[in-house]
């Protein structure tokens, strides 16, 4: 069923556990499907995250409507979810189409900055009854070869401290060192810089870039208030390994359809083993 992220996210920080946001590349069925049939046979809530990029192709009404249709055909919470939404523009764009959870990424921005557009997006999506996610301390972005583009910058807690006294999110991506794509060699992950700022809010926190992340290292996290837990390189590479091998197996048999449940089908367990890492089996 259609939700909001609200009313998941509060249980799962007030359970300590978290729920598994998965980027569905710009409304792919097949792994909409994984994910929303996974989240049904754990009885998890789930979140159906959506990058700006990957709507190119598909349109991001198009993510939506399939998103949607699925949840529907679920009896657990699902949320639709703008994930890095760079601008105010961008953010109202997606709250008319009818997304569900909406995140502001002014990371890059002065504090000051962010924390203002934060606060003017806030007062928006608050009008439409729709949480937003914000983030401080810039990810890094990772290549194939996971190699660091750009910098990481790990978040000062009395600087997290002074943001939230400008603006009020629902909850919060703080980097620690975390990143997008597959990482190269072992994480340097700070979730001490979560238990400082633990010890002055008790707003919800959300780990970008688990991709390749440690598990004990994730689950520390979310005993430090993490409510949310965000994959999308592991989903998307394993989605296309599982077409090769399908097509290599003759899985196909001549048509798409063989092919396409093939790969949702090996998809769907590697869902479940990320629902059971957030520790939201069961949560329904």
């Amino acid at each position: 069923m259609l939700t909001t992220s609200r009313e998941m996210m509060k249980k799962a920080y007030e359970g300590g556990w978290a729920v598994p946001a998965i980027n569905t590349q710009g409304g792919t069925y097949d792994m909409i499907r994984a994910i929303c049939m996974a989240a049904e046979e754990l009885r998890s809530p789930v979140i159906l995250a959506h990058y700006v990029s990957t709507g190119g192709y598909s349109g991001h009404d198009w993510f939506y409507e399939t998103a949607k249709w699925m949840a529907e055909k679920v009896s657990v919470p699902v949320a639709i979810h703008l994930d890095h939404g760079d601008s105010f523009e961008r953010c109202m764009e997606m709250l008319q189409i009818g997304f569900t959870s909406i995140m502001f990424d002014g990371s890059n921005l002065p504090v000051e900055e962010n924390a203002g557009k934060t606060e003017e997006i806030g007062k928006v999506c608050r009008v439409f009854g729709v949480p937003l996610e914000a983030e401080i301390g810039e990810l890094a972005r990772l290549d194939d070869q996971g190699h660091q583009m750009g910098a990481s910058n790990i978040a000062d807690p009395e600087v997290v401290r002074r943001y939230l006294s400008l603006c009020k999110p629902d909850s919060l991506a703080i980097g620690i060192g975390n990143a997008h794509g597959f990482y190269n060699g072992p994480v340097n992950i700070h979730v001490e810089v979560l238990e400082q700022c633990r010890t002055f809010t008790d707003i919800p926190f959300v780990l970008h870039g688990c991709t390749g992340m440690d598990e004990e290292l994730v689950r520390r996290a979310i005993k430090s208030g993490v409510a949310k837990i965000n994959f999308g390189t592991q989903v998307r590479c394993n989605y296309i390994q599982y077409l090769k091998e399908g097509l290599a197996a003759n899985q196909d048999e001549g048509h798409a359809w063989k092919l396409s449940s093939y790969a949702e089908s090996r998809l769907r367990e590697d869902i479940k083993d990320i629902i059971r890492l957030a520790g939201s089996e069961g949560r329904v």
